[in-house]
């Protein structure tokens, strides 16, 4: 045993030493990248962030590359766009400071907890900005909006001073110490109420924005181009707050607000929208948008308006919301957009927009004009292409597989009307990883033969290319969400199990982005049926095609609806598998929707419009328990390892913890592995130890 958990963790450590690829600047001059990567720093016990900087030559081939530089507490950053200056918000001792740098050096440093105006600065996905005004004199973000203090009704108060007048004492108000003021829920725990604030390079001051409405929620805001006016997404915070990360289905709409505090949301009713912006000529808004409510991720429509952005903008769409597939200006299938946002600079000439989104097995590139709406794929066929940056007509792109780490690439994109074929140029290489020469990636396309209006689905199958029949174990594997989709880029978990001797298969179920509208909407009602009926055919499936694979010598790993699943799998079919493991599982539906962050989850999955108005409806949440995993417990038999977070609050940790207690009252083997962490389980050291647990649950057990 010991040898094994030697070998897993050397195995580990050796895979933490390839960086993920998160961005990349080419700057103005074509002369230089910018590229920054995040890899696990095991002794640190976090993520480290670097920079590496490489320099092309004017035919786009690289020249040379420098030492990497750690920019680890480098919250934010914004390059003004003449490239002469650099915003940069760092944090320190649990503070944050706001640093201007120009090319010889640091022009202004503010620490902004001392200023005391707001809170903390938003750097999260969902709300963050960080943009510089036209003119380059002021400075754009989001911040929490600073609340006054709260004395009790009595409290003993000290000699006043006869130097102090009331007009230097702070704003307090009592009776509010314990009044509740509801966050945004999973990992933006504290964010309640968003502000927009804006620095001003030349005063030094910061200043919030007036003229948002109370019960709204500012983000995600960018300048006009003639900076007289701020756009951004205002989320609708009445009559309550829903959690917002890995939900793009949250009413909300685009918004205009002048200097003078002059507020005007666009007529957008029961629509959720996304990341706007400008057209490069500054004559038009884009955003992307979809309904509100329903699934938590769905396929999103482009949307433009065309300036002047008056009280009613004409508002016309780019590329709708595709319900099955459509054909591409070149000939390929496109299964809709499915993106939450863009790039800062995702512009080439002609008001051609470069973006990527899922499609079925990987993420793919796209450009799109958004005078026309023709849509051209930018072909990629050994993985995922991730575009990160556009400037004169210059892209880069992330390109990663499930066997090769994060590699960075740049083409000349030719002019309008002939984007294809391009002559990519690879900036940094990246080799298969030791231990994995020997494995292959293969997709399959899957179909139920029955009525159903959606039939087809698709999974990923990793294993070695040969080997012995029957000789290789199986990790069956389905995706959490369950409106997420799993994508061929490197994975440190699947490497890992790989390297360990097992095969993995992703299943991208019915109900999965990247694969139109109506295959996200069909599982609606549907939890617990069809997604497990497609986790059990895409098995079969790959036990037919792989000779290698031992049907007697399968396991089941997931997390949220995956866990979900694989719960489900081992009730339902309690001799197919021989261990499992579930990270921060759906259990109990019913009892989920009344604590968990997204409790309208509950409801949509199970086939419901979600309401807290009126009398409570008992069918519904029969039919939320029926659907769940608790229905199948006392079926179970394979060993199962549960994994949660004592910190979730998308699935919180009573519903694994109830399924622990039903086990062990079952005489079922059950271990249970309390982090404290949140629903992703991502610490580097809650990590390490899920990682090599479920690998030493299933080696005990096969």
């Amino acid at each position: 045993m010991s040898e094994n958990v030697d070998k897993a963790v050397k195995i580990y450590r050796s895979l933490c030493l390839n960086p993920s690829l998160i961005g990349a600047k080419l700057r103005n001059n074509q002369a230089v990248v910018n590229t920054i990567w995040s890899q696990r720093n095991l002794e640190r016990g976090e993520n480290t962030k670097f920079l590496r900087s490489i320099a092309v030559s004017p035919d786009l081939s690289k020249n040379y590359e420098l030492l990497p530089v750690d920019v680890t507490n480098e919250l934010l950053t914004a390059t003004s766009p003449s490239e002469k200056l650099k915003a940069v918000l760092k944090s320190s001792n649990e503070k944050q400071y706001l640093e201007i740098w120009q090319n010889q050096n640091l022009t202004k440093s503010v620490d902004l907890n001392a200023l005391d105006i707001h809170g903390d600065v938003y750097t999260d996905g969902e709300f963050r900005s960080f943009e510089w005004s036209p003119d380059e004199t002021k400075l754009l973000y989001i911040a929490e909006l600073k609340v006054p203090k709260s004395e009790p009704f009595y409290k003993r108060n000290s000699k006043k001073s006869n130097k102090n007048s009331d007009s230097d004492k702070p704003k307090t108000t009592k009776g509010e110490e314990y009044l509740y003021r509801q966050d945004w829920g999973e990992q933006l725990v504290g964010k309640k109420k968003s502000v927009i604030a804006e620095y001003n390079t030349e005063k030094d001051e910061v200043e919030i924005l007036a003229g948002i409405p109370d019960d709204v929620c500012p983000a995600q805001v960018i300048y006009s181009p003639d900076g007289s006016y701020v756009v951004g997404v205002a989320y609708k915070t009445e009559p309550r707050k829903f959690g917002l990360i890995y939900c793009t289905n949250r009413p909300s709409t685009i918004f205009t607000l002048d200097f003078s505090g002059n507020y005007a949301p666009f007529p957008l009713d029961n629509k959720a929208v996304k990341s706007p912006v400008f057209t490069p000529d500054g004559k038009a808004l884009i955003w992307l948008q979809r309904d509100a409510g329903g699934p938590h991720a769905a396929a999103m429509a482009l949307m433009k308006a065309n300036i002047p952005l008056l009280d009613k903008p004409t508002i016309t769409i780019v590329v709708d919301v595709v319900r099955r597939e459509i054909a591409t200006d070149n000939g390929t299938k496109f299964y809709g957009l499915f993106n939450n946002g863009f790039v800062k600079r995702c512009f080439a000439s002609g008001n051609r927009l470069v973006l990527s989104t899922n499609q079925k097995n990987t993420v793919n590139t796209y450009i799109i004009d958004i005078d026309s709406g023709k849509i051209t794929e930018l072909n990629y066929n050994n993985g995922s292409q991730v575009v990160l940056d556009v400037v004169n007509d210059v892209i880069l792109v992330n390109r990663r597989n499930y066997l090769m780490p994060d590699k960075l690439a740049i083409c000349k994109l030719p002019p309008k009307e002939s984007e294809v074929p391009l002559n990519w140029i690879e900036l940094t290489t990246s080799n298969v990883i030791p231990g994995l020469e020997n494995c292959i990636y293969e997709y399959l396309d899957l179909s139920q033969k029955t009525d159903d209006s959606v039939k087809t689905f698709s999974a990923i199958y990793l294993g070695p290319k040969t080997s012995a029949d029957k000789s290789v174990n199986l990790i069956v594997w389905p995706h959490g969400g369950p409106h997420s989709a799993f994508v061929n880029n490197f994975s440190l978990e699947s490497s890992l199990f790989l390297s360990m001797g097992f095969a993995v298969l992703f299943i991208n179920y019915r109900g999965s982005i990247g694969a139109g509208q109506d295959s996200v909407e069909f599982l609606l009602s549907r939890i617990g049926q069809t997604d497990v009926s497609d986790c059990i055919l895409a098995t079969q499936t790959v036990l037919e095609r792989h000779s290698s694979l031992n049907p007697d010598s399968m396991v089941l790993f997931g997390g949220s609806h995956g866990g979900f699943l694989v719960t489900h799998l081992s009730g339902k079919y309690p001799d197919m598998f021989k261990a499992v493991v579930a990270r921060n599982p759906v259990i109990d539906v019913a009892s989920m929707s009344i604590i968990s962050d997204i409790p309208d989850w509950c409801y949509v999955e199970s086939g419901y419009e979600y309401t807290q108005t009126g009398k409570l409806n008992d069918e519904v949440l029969l039919v939320m328990r029926k659907a769940s995993p608790i229905e199948l417990a006392h079926n179970v038999k394979a060993p199962t390892m549960l994994q949660i977070g004592s910190k979730d609050l998308r699935v919180p940790p009573h519903q694994g913890l109830e399924y622990y207690n039903r086990l062990k009252a079952n005489g079922v083997k059950v271990r249970l592995n309390l982090y404290e962490d949140n629903h992703p389980l991502a610490n580097i050291s809650t990590e390490i130890d899920n990682l090599i647990n479920s690998l030493l649950w299933f080696q005990e057990h096969l």
